[in-house]
């Protein structure tokens, strides 16, 4: 592996010597074609544990998270007092009393540090309790259309057809006499596994999953070809595709802000003057001219003279066989079809607004059986 600094691991970027965007660009596509390998351990794993386990969780989320059922996993974002995102990922049911909730790797020591915090506001400290076990549990995850068939592979004691083993639950098992926990969810748009295991059995399941995936054609992936691959169906980095303005309504989610009915960190700070101006900048997808080059992340989206956006992610798409980008963009979300100028170190470029999802929009492969 070509290991670099990402949110404060060494991790790999890419696997394999010589030219590093081709090698990046084979593992995408390895990925959509049969299934990435990815060591997804440095992702934050938080339990809150504890009677008010529930209220605490359901008042620390944006999302509604006391409607969330044993065994089962929601995505969701924790967000400032200002009701700004600090934080996205999916939080998952263990019991009535038990919740893990997984964060950005980068993040792991503010998400404890905010919980915490929160913990100790008015709340009985004899009945919730917060154990960070994220060098405990290390995590490979399998994303890809092999992706069940691999983990099927491995000869667990668990149904992993689609009607037994839904998208966004999670069953436990073993392997090689480890607690083993299996969840269904995605960050590439494909069918995907995460499997976590104590970190002093995962090099005997890394050698095994790697062994079946080689069979299927699979392989490890990096973070550079996973980047791609979320970018492509439109899932964002916080802090990437984020800025410290950045609520969830500007990213689509808007029914909690509107419908959650308990209190939640947040909430009076979402309908401010501010928060409900028109015209806040949005996530949207931008597209380029045909032959033309990826955008330069941190180009700015102009209107004349000022600055109406900026793009936060962009990739060359293997998949698609043409450049990708996100950006925040002032009005974006009322904006699809139209035409911009983009502007980076003095040049002018041409851009399309559009979408943020650029695949599967239908999410046909993310459900596949």
């Amino acid at each position: 592996a070509a290991m670099g600094e990402y949110g404060g691991w060494l991790r790999p970027g890419w696997y394999g010597g010589g030219n590093a965007p081709e090698l990046i660009h084979g593992e995408a596509l390895m990925a959509r074609a049969s299934a990435g390998i990815v060591d997804a351990s440095p992702l934050g794993k938080i339990e809150v544990m504890g009677p008010d386990a529930e209220a605490f969780v359901n008042f620390i989320y944006y999302n509604t998270i006391k409607t969330l059922k044993p065994g089962h996993i929601r995505y969701g974002f924790m967000l400032t007092e200002g009701g700004v995102i600090m934080d996205d990922g999916v939080i998952a049911r263990l019991d009535r009393n038990r919740f893990v909730i997984s964060c950005s790797s980068s993040h792991v020591d503010t998400v404890r540090s905010h919980l915490e915090a929160w913990r100790q506001d008015g709340n009985d400290l004899d009945r919730i309790f917060i154990h960070d076990v994220t060098q405990h549990w290390a995590t490979i995850t399998i994303a890809g259309p092999k992706a069940r068939e691999i983990v099927r592979g491995l000869g667990l004691d668990l149904d992993l057809s689609a009607g037994a083993f839904a998208h966004m639950t999670l069953r436990e098992a073993q392997f090689d006499g480890a607690p083993l926990r299996v969840a269904w969810v995605s960050f590439t748009g494909d069918t995907s596994f995460e499997l976590s295991i104590r970190r002093t059995g995962v090099a005997g399941l890394w050698d095994a999953v790697t062994a079946i995936g080689k069979d299927a054609g699979a392989g490890p992936i990096g973070i550079e070809a996973l980047s791609i691959l979320r970018a492509e169906k439109g899932y964002i980095m916080v802090g990437k595709d984020t800025d410290g303005e950045t609520m969830p309504h500007d990213l689509g989610f808007g029914i909690p802000r509107l419908k959650k009915k308990t209190a939640f960190l947040g909430d009076r700070s979402l309908h401010s003057e501010k928060a409900s101006a028109a015209g806040r900048k949005s996530l949207v997808g931008l597209t380029v001219p045909f032959g033309a080059v990826a955008l330069p992340t941190g180009a700015h989206v102009v209107e004349g003279k000022r600055s109406a956006g900026y793009v936060t992610s962009s990739y060359d798409s293997p998949t698609l066989g043409h450049p990708i980008a996100l950006g925040l963009v002032e009005n974006g979300a009322a904006r699809l079809g139209e035409s911009v100028e983009v502007w980076h170190l003095g040049a002018i470029r041409h851009a399309t607004i559009c979408a943020a999802c650029f695949f599967d929009a239908e999410g046909e492969r993310l459900h596949a059986e």
